[in-house]
């Protein structure tokens, strides 16, 4: 036992060490937008009692009533990380943020901590191997997206770990039949659509195990049944009035009205996926087919080895459902069930207009558990046996952990280097003389940051309109600026990442950026920064150019800055 409980403090403290590495990984710039939008609404809330608190119209902790009308998140994880900030002295601009990463990777180790004690349950349940619920574990601990967006104060690992802590007690319910595991898991899934409306999403596999749950116990009434339906309704309804009020209209707890700016404003957000406009954001998912999620999913998400096993995982529970037999139909039932969830939404997530990673956080966990499974199958597939007193049997085991671990820690390197915007500003203070006209691009962060080693120097900036139509007027100003800047800065591949895939919709835009990289324009790269995930030992050196991913995987903590100077002046 002893052993056992040291093993799982060793892969939590892995799982600290990727999600507390240097947290301030920006140095204070506030480089990601969504927290600097989370951070500018969180500043502005005020704790002012619990009076008005449930009044949408009234409280001073409803975005809209403190000049925020566009928001599209729901409230708990602002709240929360208010009250911590207000007691622990953190409610500034700067600490604000920190403070919210901090909780962010802290509620990912929970996440981490959920998933061990539901393969535990599975194990007892289901004699399955006792050492899948250590690997899942250290899958999850390892697993790269959740690793980054614990270094993000935004609402994902929040909402991963209510949505999968409602799932847990669900399982617990459908196993035991306790009514204290519905209402737990009522009240988590409450927490979960107060972080984000999209935990929408693991209702109808609830729904199901629910269901499920009470046709299979037989020895109470259907009445009873119902009665435990209301019980666990009214509980999510209640939570979540009290965990964000204000997706309501009124303060009426017996209104369930919704918020009329709230659904205005997730409309106005569903609005902006659209092929045909010219939403910034949008433009990179244009080209994008429908496989492009599996990909940055095998390539960045985990890992070409961890993808390797979670397909083995997944194809195990498919051979395993296929050759059911009677004695283990529940078993099963069970997985098959979980399985087609995860199936459904992943597809279903693939074909949509958007299909950022993120946004299939909350999968994660599973993908944990299945590839845990799927390595248990592998090592026994080649007859693999760890002998105590054979050193040579744990090779295999050395081997696959090494194998494992060089994404996690190649991605954990860009936060053990200078982030390339911070680089790349000192270049610019150092380097460019004073007062030359900085070109930066429309819907960019500009550099150079505001720095106090600024070496006495001011510079003069204008904003190309990259995203604009590619018409004539656009292009007037666009060749005026060219011909007045000194320099053009590229501060990440938002712009060259995403434009040049649509030249039917950019054509003049993308014909631009094709001559500046050839080197046929008067501007020449004088300068680039690059902070891609690397592990290096010695010689040996293994390296991932990902500029190519998903854009917000590499756009905000370690994007590709270029420096182009203007030859003609």
């Amino acid at each position: 036992m002893k052993k056992n409980a040291l093993l799982l403090t060793a892969i939590i403290f892995l799982a600290v060490f990727f999600r507390f590495n240097n947290l301030n990984w920006d140095q204070g710039f506030h480089l990601h937008p969504d927290e600097r939008f989370l951070t500018m609404v969180g500043n502005a809330m005020k704790l002012n009692g619990v009076k008005n608190y449930l009044n949408p119209a009234q409280s001073t902790l409803n975005p809209a009533n403190i000049g925020f009308k566009f928001y599209v998140y729901g409230t708990f994880p602002l709240v929360f990380n208010k009250i911590v900030a207000v007691i622990f002295g953190n409610d500034n601009y700067n600490s604000f943020t920190i403070q919210g990463r901090f909780l962010s990777a802290i509620f990912d180790i929970f996440t981490l901590i959920i998933i061990f004690k539901l393969v535990k349950l599975l194990e007892k349940k289901y004699k399955i191997n006792s050492s899948i619920k250590y690997w899942a574990a250290f899958l999850y601990a390892i697993a790269v997206l959740p690793i980054q967006l614990s270094h993000f104060f935004a609402v994902d690992t929040f909402l991963t770990f209510f949505m999968f802590a409602s799932f847990y007690f669900i399982i617990k319910f459908y196993f035991n039949f306790r009514k204290p595991d519905l209402l737990i898991g009522g009240f988590f899934l409450s927490l979960a659509l107060a972080c984000k409306v999209s935990a929408i999403y693991i209702m109808p596999l609830l729904a199901i195990l629910i269901f499920f749950t009470l046709i299979s116990n037989r020895n109470k009434n259907i009445a009873y049944k119902i009665i435990n339906l209301f019980i666990y309704g009214l509980v999510v309804y209640l939570t979540l009035r009290l965990a964000t009020p204000y997706y309501f209209e009124t303060a009426n707890i017996l209104d369930p009205t919704p918020n009329k700016l709230f659904m205005t404003n997730i409309r106005s957000l569903e609005s902006f996926n659209d092929k045909n406009g010219f939403y910034p954001p949008g433009i990179q998912w244009i080209s994008k087919n429908n496989f492009f999620s599996s990909i940055n999913l095998a390539f960045f998400g985990l890992g070409l080895p961890y993808f390797f096993i979670l397909i083995l995982g997944i194809i195990f529970i498919i051979f395993k459902i296929i050759k059911t037999s009677k004695k283990k139909v529940n078993e099963n039932l069970l997985f098959g069930m979980i399985l087609v969830w995860v199936s459904f939404f992943f597809i279903y997530q693939s074909t949509q207009f958007v299909k950022a990673m993120r946004y299939f956080i909350f999968l994660y966990p599973f993908f944990a558990v299945f590839a845990a499974i799927g390595i248990d199958w592998f090592f026994s597939l080649v007859k693999i046996e760890f002998n105590p007193k054979r050193a040579i049997s744990y090779w295999p085991l050395v081997i696959s952990l090494i194998l494992l671990l060089i994404w996690p820690l190649s991605f954990s390197s860009i936060y053990l280097t200078k982030n390339s915007r911070v680089q790349a500003s000192e270049w610019i203070y150092k380097n460019i003389p004073q007062d030359k006209l900085l070109l930066n691009e429309h819907w960019d962060d500009p550099l150079p940051l505001l720095m106090e080693n600024n070496y006495g120097k001011n510079f003069k900036g204008e904003m190309l309109p990259i995203f604009y139509p590619d018409n004539e007027q656009k292009w007037q100003e666009m060749n005026l600026l060219l011909a007045k800047g000194d320099y053009y800065i590229l501060s990440s591949n938002r712009g060259w990442g995403s434009i040049p895939t649509v030249p039917d919709k950019y054509p003049l835009m993308s014909k631009f950026y094709e001559d500046l990289f050839a080197g046929k324009l008067q501007y020449q790269k004088v300068k680039e920064f690059v902070s891609f995930p690397k592990f290096q030992i010695s010689n040996f050196k293994f390296q991932i150019d990902d500029s190519w991913a998903d854009e917000s995987f590499t756009v905000y903590d370690h994007p590709k800055v270029m420096i182009f100077k203007n030859e003609k002046k």
